[in-house]
């Protein structure tokens, strides 16, 4: 073996063992995720005739936890967009899903992005499936907020009502 080799080698080493290093340390902080998270899907059922305006259901991502507790995760503010998943009569089912720490639970809030439709008939076909508190945003234009019937609710330090899926 003539020195060249040697140093290629040497090289060689050098570049991947901190390569499989870092691979490992990527692979063990996604099983960490995995097993620290959860996913949960989250559904709405509203008419079609509301989705055929071009009306478009969103759920915002506030944050793990809940405000008040110590333990609570950063403020994410995701979104994260319903897809329509089926349909019964003229009811359309939505679904999006979120991925959260399993011990904290999660703060969320639906929202509807509208155009063809105004806010008060929009208001009034939520509102008839149980959606409450539904606002129209004062900062966007064309975006109603409201509170899913089916989970809890808590309010945060700013006094804004959301949604809350509990822990695990």
């Amino acid at each position: 073996m003539d020195w060249q080799q040697y140093v290629l080698g040497i090289v060689a080493a050098a570049i991947i063992i901190p390569l499989i290093g870092f691979i490992i340390k990527i692979i063990w902080d996604w099983i960490k995720i995995l097993r620290e998270t959860s996913k949960v899907e989250i559904d709405l059922k509203v008419p079609r005739e509301i989705l055929n305006t071009g009306t478009k259901f969103g759920l915002l991502h506030v944050r793990d936890g809940k405000d008040e507790v110590t333990d609570k995760g950063k403020l994410r503010n995701k979104k994260r967009w319903f897809k329509e998943v089926g349909e019964v009569g003229q009811q359309v089912t939505l679904r999006a899903s979120v991925r959260y720490t399993k011990k904290l639970g999660f703060q969320f809030k639906c929202f509807a992005d509208y155009k063809g439709i105004g806010f008060k008939k929009l208001k009034k076909a939520l509102q008839k499936r149980r959606y409450s508190d539904v606002g129209e945003d004062v900062g966007r234009r064309g975006r109603a907020w409201f509170i899913h019937p089916a989970y809890s609710s808590c309010q945060t330090v700013d006094r804004i009502k959301n949604n809350f899926f509990y822990p695990e």
